[in-house]
């Protein structure tokens, strides 16, 4: 509960924050709120460095609307949002499009929601890298093919990628999976129609060879780069390595990973359809030690709603991606409560190494959790437009209960 003052300040009283200290915590705000978090504990509000909201061209997917919404029930206050648009966001012109019309959206629903923009790389528009430098968290990559029409299959337009974003201090976020081998290997499987084929036909040699050549094109060109949503014990492995060797490169994770296996297409079926794919335990297991040890930097969602109808469709005919923003924090809550994770690891994964890497403006933004409360993820409390979730029925225990977000508080 909280009762209103007079003071244009917000105070929270008797929260404890991740080291179980009792504070009192005070954030700027337009109006004065004195909030009881007794048995709460406070968290610096998460960035999701990775979502698709779908704006512009799949609006009836999600939009900055709805996501705002999703992302605020999650205790999200900032998101990094990707290209893959339609059209694709390649240019300085096309971004300051979907700013001005993601803007609006945000305005119309009253949530003033943090955020940053990718550039989607285009071997027709290398000279809009410089152009749009002031714009953007980063440029995307496509190796493999995926949602939309972004790819670059030609490692040396990826170098010459690499080279420009080095003279201009541009972080370089790659999708490692070849394109070449997955369609090579597609032909093995073909006819194939169970959902769990997904995973044979993107096999791991296709990420574990694009990333070689990340890595090796990066070393040369000394840009930094992020690597996307890992999913193999290979790809931690072979970035641990590079770490060794000076590279200035990052590795990002995702909660489908962590808490997926390839063992649940048997129950979510082409739900558990994305790029790339669910792997096996034992990888998963290697990215649980990845996390924790500090090789893996990020999680980030890969929040990529689709219409529960469309995936519904048969293998071959429904798109890949699962929404993942909503119960991104309430899983790695249960996570801690299962002894899997610290609540320091938490914040390091999800809010301050993020903000380092994408040299984001540091803010006062922060999330108050109850560690103890115990609940279902249920679609009647989802927020995204899709309206599903591929952990629907789920208990978990650890949930946000209220995000406060530039002195404004949103109850989940």
């Amino acid at each position: 509960m909280f009762q209103i003052n007079d003071h244009r300040m917000l105070l929270i009283k008797n929260v404890k924050n991740i080291k179980g200290e009792t504070i009192t915590h005070q954030v700027g705000s337009s109006r004065d709120e004195i909030l009881d978090a007794r048995g709460l504990t406070m968290l610096p509000a998460l960035i999701d460095p990775h979502v698709h909201f779908r704006t512009p061209g799949h609006e009836y997917k999600e939009d900055w609307q709805s996501g705002a919404r999703a992302a605020i029930a999650g205790g999200v206050t900032t998101v990094l949002d990707m290209p893959n648009n339609d059209p694709s966001t390649v240019t300085k012109k096309l971004l300051e499009k979907k700013k001005s019309i993601i803007d609006s959206q945000l305005k119309q629903v009253n949530i003033p929601l943090r955020y940053g923009l990718y550039l989607g790389a285009d071997k027709n528009h290398l000279s809009e890298i410089k152009k749009a430098k002031s714009d953007i968290v980063a440029i995307k990559v496509f190796l493999g093919s995926s949602t939309g029409s972004l790819l670059i299959e030609d490692y040396n337009i990826f170098e010459k990628i690499c080279e420009e974003a080095a003279k201009n201090d541009i972080l370089v976020a790659v999708h490692a999976e070849d394109e070449k081998l997955l369609r090579e290997n597609a032909k093995n499987f073909a006819g194939q129609k169970e959902p769990r084929v997904h995973s044979k036909i993107r096999f791991r040699e296709a990420a574990i060879y694009a990333l070689k050549k990340a890595l090796d094109i990066s070393k040369r060109a000394g840009n930094r780069l992020y690597i996307l949503h890992a999913g193999t014990k290979e790809e931690v492995e072979m970035v641990r390595e590079a770490k060794t060797q000076g590279l200035r490169v990052f590795l990002e994770t995702t909660p489908h990973h962590l808490f997926l296996t390839e063992n649940d297409y048997a129950t979510l079926h082409t739900k558990a359809q994305m790029n790339p794919p669910l792997r096996t335990k034992t990888d998963q297991v290697a990215l649980w030690k990845g996390l924790n040890d500090g090789i893996i930097d990020t999680i980030g969602t890969d929040h990529a709603p689709h219409t529960e109808n469309e995936k519904k469709l048969p293998y071959g005919q429904a798109p890949s991606g699962v929404p993942g923003i909503e119960t991104y924090l309430p899983l790695l809550l249960d996570a801690y409560n299962k002894n899997l994770i610290t609540l320091e690891n938490i914040v390091r994964l999800t809010s301050s190494t993020v903000a380092k890497i994408f040299e984001l403006e540091p803010n006062d933004d922060i999330v108050l959790v109850n560690l103890k409360k115990t609940k279902k993820v249920l679609r009647q409390n989802l927020k995204s437009k899709s309206g599903w979730s591929p952990f629907e029925g789920r208990a978990l225990r650890g949930w946000p209960v209220c995000t406060i977000l530039k002195g404004k508080i949103y109850y989940a």
